[in-house]
């Protein structure tokens, strides 16, 4: 008995295990047919949860569009167009850009002058407005006037020379050049010969660069000079009278300072030989009639003019 019903029990839940089965799982026949997306002109399907992975759009879903569409009149902005840094503020309405450093604002009445119209220069007849004034002429460079000098050349030959230079006009300047004789080429001491004087002369000055008591000069040259040679117990005077043509320069350092330099030719107008009588230093014999050679290099009257002189301008 008890075998039977537990063999009953059984058989009954597996049909009741059947029968649920049956109504769960329906059989192929009764499988509904897959879905198909609406037609265009149907309605619009809703948009695409937030929800959804990656926010995708699921098939048969349109792209999600953004909730707040562009205004009408929106343009795409330029190429180059940069982002506004953070914090920038839009400017109020009616805003005006403030002018630059140094603008000046124009005068009340002020009118914009018409294409093509010229600035006129400065300076044009009638135009006085923004009319400039001329510019003062530049500085007049200062000019020497005055040279006073010392000839050290001139010491060579027994004669101590001094110069007073004057810049009357231009780049014309006169000469003086007073003179002391201690000596001459001309005398014998061991005969017991001296020679002593005075002289002076006159140069008128051509300054090549234009400037007076600057740089190149040309001079004209004459000059007076009585020489007196002592003898034995006699004197004789022996005048000069000399012509020449001169050509140097002059430099000034610092503003003051002169050094100037020059040669030159002159002819003595009244060379010639003269005679004088002497006495031997050493036996003390005289010694009559000795010869006075005429003035220059060789007895004929051409000599050497020369200068180096040391001294001041201003």
């Amino acid at each position: 008995m008890l075998f039977r019903f537990h063999f009953d029990t059984t058989l009954l839940l597996s049909a009741a295990v059947v029968a649920a089965v049956s109504v769960t799982r329906p059989s192929t026949a009764q499988t509904p047919p897959p879905v198909t997306p609406p037609p265009a002109s149907s309605a619009p399907l809703p948009p695409l949860p937030p929800g959804s992975p990656n926010n995708q759009p699921q098939p048969g879903y349109p792209a999600q569009q953004p909730s707040t569409p562009p205004t009408s009149g929106y343009q795409q902005p330029p190429p180059g167009y940069q982002q506004p840094p953070p914090g920038y503020q839009q400017p109020p309405p009616g805003y005006q850009q403030p002018p630059p450093p140094g603008y000046q604002q124009a005068p009340p009445g002020y009118q914009q002058p018409p294409p093509g119209y010229q600035q006129p220069a400065y300076g044009q007849p009638g135009y006085g407005y923004y009319a400039q004034p001329p510019l003062p002429p530049p500085p007049k460079r200062a000019e020497l006037q005055w040279s006073i000098r010392f000839n050290l050349f001139d010491l060579l030959f027994g004669r101590a020379t001094a110069e007073i230079e004057y810049a009357f006009a231009g780049p014309l300047s006169l000469s003086l050049g007073p003179q002391y004789i201690f000596a001459d080429p001309r005398q014998d001491r061991n005969s017991g010969i001296t020679a002593s004087g005075s002289g002076i002369y006159a140069e008128l000055g051509v300054w090549v660069e234009g400037r007076p008591l600057r740089g190149y000069f040309l001079k004209g040259h004459v000059g007076y000079a009585s020489i007196t040679f002592h003898g034995d117990n006699m004197d004789v005077s022996v005048p000069e009278t000399k012509v020449g043509v001169m050509f140097g320069s002059q430099s000034i350092y610092g503003g003051w300072f002169t050094l100037s330099g020059g040669f030159g030719v002159a002819y003595d107008t009244q060379s010639k030989e003269s005679s004088i009588n002497g006495r031997d230093t050493r036996t003390q014999q005289a010694l009559p009639n000795l010869t006075i050679p005429a003035s220059g290099l060789f007895g004929n009257g051409w000599d050497l003019l020369s200068q180096i002189g040391i001294g001041g301008s201003f």
